[in-house]
């Protein structure tokens, strides 16, 4: 274990440059010093690196064809070696500090320029805030593994929801349903049914979300519960099964 560091909001606008965006930088002790904070939390990131350096190395064919896949392998870790309170983890610096000092290869890998990715777009993974919660590199794969494990299924849901692109961007991409009780209880129905029966049919998905958007609209997530919002899903894929 090892303390966790934030990085300072001067350490953004000093050390992600638009050199370090298109080449492959890492920063030394000497130069993000100044830009660096101790916090009060631990983590292993031995472990974490573990798991980073395999994906992008032994298992590089897999995941680097397949981003769906690298982040359902990669966010459960994420989730796992950094347990820290969600208070905690809503500190951006604490994610900014894992991207641009610990492990910007591994951000890079996950958005290389070669690929769709800008310049824009990349500087977003190293530095935007927590707030918009699909951008931030590390920050992404923890909240998605935490609000998609379950106490009886584990990361299990997690992974089934992260290896489908489309549903995954539907839950946390977009901010009506992003809701702890509302992403819980969609992992917990696409883990539990069979993959033809919802998660693989992308209309459906979509035609469930937006119908649940719009009851959610009108009644708490958090006041009915994970139940209660699965209860309502399994209601909005029974009918759409008979044709209502």
């Amino acid at each position: 274990m090892e303390t966790l560091c934030r990085l300072t909001t001067g350490g953004e606008g000093n050390l992600v440059t638009d050199e370090f965006l298109e080449n492959d930088i890492t920063y030394d002790c000497s130069e993000v010093q100044p830009f660096v904070e101790e916090t009060a939390y631990e983590a292993d990131l031995d472990s974490l690196g573990q798991v980073l350096n395999y994906v992008m190395n032994e298992g590089r064919h897999r995941f680097e064809s397949d981003r769906s896949d690298l982040d359902a392998a990669v966010a459960p870790a994420v989730r796992k070696f950094i347990d820290v309170p969600r208070r905690a983890a809503g500190d951006p610096g604490i994610w900014h500090y894992l991207a641009v000092v610990w492990r910007p290869d591994y951000v890079r890998f996950r958005w290389p320029m070669k690929g769709t990715t800008s310049v824009t777009s990349l500087r977003e993974k190293f530095t935007k805030s927590t707030e918009d919660l699909y951008a931030p590199a590390f920050a992404r794969l923890w909240f998605m593994a935490d609000f998609t494990q379950t106490e009886d299924d584990g990361y299990g849901p997690t992974e089934k929801i992260l290896t489908r692109q489309y549903i995954a961007n539907r839950l946390f991409d977009r901010k009506d349903l992003r809701r702890e009780a509302a992403v819980q209880a969609f992992a917990k129905v696409a883990y539990e049914r069979d993959d033809a029966d919802f998660i693989d049919d992308n209309d459906l998905v979509e035609k469930v979300a937006k119908a649940l958007s719009h009851e959610l609209s009108s009644i708490s997530a958090e006041a009915i519960g994970v139940q209660g919002v699965e209860k309502l899903i399994e209601q909005k894929i029974g009918r759409d099964k008979s044709g209502q």
